[in-house]
């Protein structure tokens, strides 16, 4: 049955490695929140789900663990690794620098094709609040964002981004779950119309406030979600 589904697995993707495929799916399971942190993680439940041998999710969790989202521990083995403030202030900072460097230059340009895909998805936004559908919401939010990017004609900018972001993007999840969507589709327009009347200036300023947002919201946050925190926010700087 397991040597069947590795060859299920085969077919299905034979662009990319079974280290790679598992370590791409522990990372969006981590990121989304559907494996939450500081729940273990048990290598023969997770190659048997995945239809690979253990020694790719081996691999997987050692990448992983590199980048801080698993914590490899003696006697617990492996587990999700709590939220950590320090990782969200930092990935927070190097996405506003990208991100408002980015809008800067998409201020500059004009691509109707580009800026009607952004109209788009703010509207997609919208339905996504009236379906209550958080998942959808977020998918939008990103697609919203990397069209940013090539309209500033800088698209491999984005895959830095989603790199930087990653433990920020398990408190932005959060966050989704708490509410306060509105406000974020209102930043969204506001950024929008700044670029639309090429004001870089507008565009960095309206960008900054809608991206500090989800520091602004840490310390409810984190009492709400208190499980999924290292510790108190209270007895981390905030930067």
């Amino acid at each position: 049955m397991q040597e069947h589904k590795r060859l299920k697995f085969m077919a299905r993707d034979m662009k990319i490695s079974a280290a790679e495929h598992c370590y791409r799916t522990l990372s969006r399971k981590i990121i989304g929140l559907e494996l939450k942190p500081n729940e273990p993680i048990s290598e023969h439940a997770m190659a048997d789900l995945l239809g690979v041998s253990r020694t790719p999710v081996r691999e997987a969790l050692s990448r992983l663990s590199a980048e801080g989202l698993v914590d490899l521990r003696s006697r617990a083995g492996v587990v999700v690794s709590p939220i950590r403030i320090h990782a969200v202030q930092t990935a927070q900072f190097v996405r506003e620098q990208l991100e408002l460097a980015v809008v800067t230059e998409a201020a500059q340009h004009s691509n109707r094709r580009i800026l009607l895909s952004i109209r788009q998805s703010i509207e997609e936004q919208e339905l996504a609040i009236l379906e209550d559908n958080s998942e959808l919401f977020f998918e939008c939010d990103e697609q919203m964002h990397a069209l940013f990017c090539t309209l500033a004609g800088r698209d491999g900018v984005w895959s830095f981004i989603s790199d930087a972001k990653k433990h920020m993007d398990r408190v932005r999840r959060l966050s989704l779950q708490a509410g306060q969507l509105d406000q974020l589709v209102q930043d969204h327009q506001n950024v929008l119309k700044a670029v639309t009347s090429h004001d870089p200036a507008r565009a960095r300023e309206v960008m900054q406030l809608h991206l500090r947002r989800v520091m602004l919201d840490l310390s409810e946050l984190s009492r709400r979600f208190s499980s999924y925190f290292e510790r108190p926010l209270e007895n981390a700087p905030v930067e």
